[in-house]
């Protein structure tokens, strides 16, 4: 088996794949909402099977399957148990809206996935509709006690920090590590959606942890290699509490990820100007050309992403394309 080193040293074992664009969600912070009818471009399950036995052979270990909203693919049961055929591929988690989750969880865990992430940036009913678009609080709600049941663990809840709009929840979200075995992440703020929404309603982690230690004491754990999160358990509880910090703390240091689209651009960085394309390799089936365009996209990672522009249109695109 091969290995992806970049020119600073840094072993790639991970891919963040998003599987399709298309979310039925339609969230104030993102800019990258692509309605369910759309026909973009998407690799077939065969494409998905081919590309990560190449990627299996250079050394990825572990696979995230996001969107857009991932569970919009009619084939994502199947797209999992290919990718649980790849010998070297260990682990594979999808990140969810948590919208069809309670319907699919069964499905998935036999089909391989070992865990799932979930996004949750309320737990008010009105609050969640005039977030996301959506009356689905409770499907979600169900999604992930379906998720726990079915042994998808640990279930990571992503909550995206919002001043003005959701740092009412903060203190239940948090508590929901006393309630169940979950991580929950705090999330900062990016400038996706632009410039005004973002100074608006950008929330630090430390005003998050501010509150949080208005009733509880968090004690500093430790999470797995290569996390992106610094993590807090309150005392007692069985699951923790982690704060990912992209606008006041930057963790490219630990970095071990490429990012590929659905429609197969492969991005070193999510802020990355310059992209690898392998959708005519993988289509042609080529696997040495395949190989070659992995081996390049990790030759032009960048050290380190530099300073968040908020009026950074190459950002904000890459994220429309990427979804984080």
């Amino acid at each position: 088996m091969g290995s992806l080193i970049d020119k600073f040293g840094r072993k790639i074992t991970y891919i963040r794949f998003s599987v399709t664009p298309r979310c039925n969600f339609n969230c104030v912070y993102c800019n990258s909402h692509t309605p369910e009818d759309d026909k973009s471009e998407e690799f077939t399950t065969e494409d998905i099977e081919f590309l990560f036995n190449v990627a299996g052979k250079l050394g990825i270990t572990k696979v995230r399957l996001t969107g857009g909203e991932p569970l919009l693919r009619k084939d994502i049961v199947q797209i999992v148990e290919a990718l649980h055929k790849v010998r070297e591929i260990k682990e594979i988690v999808l990140t969810t809206n948590g919208y069809f989750l309670k319907f699919l969880a069964k499905d998935l865990k036999k089909a391989g996935l070992n865990r799932v992430n979930i996004s949750l940036d309320t737990l008010r009913e009105d609050v969640f509709k005039s977030i996301t678009g959506v009356n689905g609080l409770s499907l979600v709600k169900g999604g992930i006690k379906e998720s726990i049941a079915q042994g998808l663990l640990p279930i990571k809840i992503n909550t995206v920090l919002m001043k003005g709009i959701n740092e009412g929840d903060v203190l239940r979200i948090a508590e929901l590590s006393l309630d169940y075995p979950v991580i929950v992440r705090f999330i900062e703020l990016m400038p996706v959606k632009g410039s005004d929404f973002w100074r608006k309603h950008y929330m630090s982690f430390n005003e998050a942890k501010k509150i949080i230690r208005s009733k509880y004491e968090l004690n500093f754990t430790t999470g797995s290699a290569g996390e992106v999160a610094t993590y807090y358990k309150i005392v007692g509880s069985d699951g923790k509490i982690g704060f990912i910090t992209p606008v006041s703390q930057h963790f490219c240091a630990q970095c071990n990820r490429i990012r590929i689209t659905a429609a197969g651009k492969i991005y070193p960085c999510l802020f990355s100007k310059e992209y690898v394309s392998v959708w005519d390799a993988v289509k042609k089936r080529d696997e040495s050309l395949t190989k070659e365009l992995i081996r390049k996209s990790v030759e032009i990672k960048p050290k380190e992403h530099g300073p968040i522009d908020e009026n950074d249109q190459d950002f904000i695109n890459n994220m429309r394309e990427l979804g984080g």
